[in-house]
């Protein structure tokens, strides 16, 4: 039996509340903060089912990167014990910051029918995360996607009440605070729709257009990073409202 995303987020997760390490979880990633400054972002790749790692540094020495690279995953590595995790890889490179990934594999076999120890030999092993076949009915009902039917015109409303208190300069700092570059995608795609909220329908229909423009690996990441750390303030309903509209043209096509 083949287990989901979620199944095997779910025991990622449960491994990181029992360790020493602060995270944030919002919409299927997680942001973990380490004890050495170190963000690691950990959330799912739509067009494989993949789980990936993903951090930044601004270390010039490639050197000093690799040995840090090297240094935060062993450090992932006892925090999910159970879980195969690659190399750190260097993805790409933008304003003095390198973005390194790696893949996070999880055994199958955790599933059946055996007890995971969660954190490391320094954890209290009283804490244990029990999955099991009987485990796998409640898995899922975890996971269950929530219906949007009689939420989705109040939450677009939302966001255009949002954007009627900011003005251009207010947008302009808060996409800077984000760090997305004024080349990208999804910075220009929220800009227009910016331009477009002038009501609930109008904003609707900007958000369809600009995530059909979405489509590129560097957006899609763009997109799912702030869509993780940008949790208040008046662009969070645009942001759901466009990760929402393009993530699910990306499970169709």
């Amino acid at each position: 039996m083949n287990h989901t995303f979620e199944d095997k987020f779910a025991i990622i997760r449960e491994s990181f509340k029992a360790g020493g390490a602060d995270f944030l979880d919002v919409s299927g990633s997680l942001r973990v903060d380490f004890k050495s400054g170190h963000e690691v972002y950990i959330y799912g790749e739509t067009y494989d089912n993949a789980i990936t790692a993903r951090f930044e540094t601004k270390e010039n020495d490639p050197e000093k990167r690799r040995q840090e690279a090297e240094k935060l995953r062993e450090v992932i590595v006892r925090e999910i014990v159970f879980a195969d995790i690659s190399q750190f890889q260097e993805a790409q490179s933008f304003n003095k910051r390198f973005v390194y990934k790696a893949r996070v594999d999880i055994d199958e076999s955790v599933f059946f029918h055996e007890t995971i120890v969660i954190g490391d030999s320094k954890t209290d092993h009283s804490d244990f995360f029990v999955v099991q076949e009987e485990e796998q009915e409640r898995l899922s009902d975890l996971f269950e996607p929530e219906t949007q039917e009689t939420d989705a015109l109040s939450v677009v409303e939302k966001a255009v009440a949002q954007l009627e208190t900011v003005d251009a300069k207010m947008l302009r700092q808060s996409l800077d605070m984000m760090n997305l570059k004024r080349s990208s995608n999804v910075r220009i795609a929220l800009n227009r729709i910016f331009r477009s909220a002038a009501d609930a329908e109008e904003l609707k229909l900007a958000i369809q257009s600009e995530a059909s423009k979405l489509t590129s690996q560097n957006d899609l990441e763009d997109l799912r990073i702030i869509k993780t750390i940008h949790t208040d303030g008046f662009l969070e309903p645009v942001i759901s409202l466009l990760h929402e509209e393009v993530f699910a043209k990306q499970s169709g096509s």
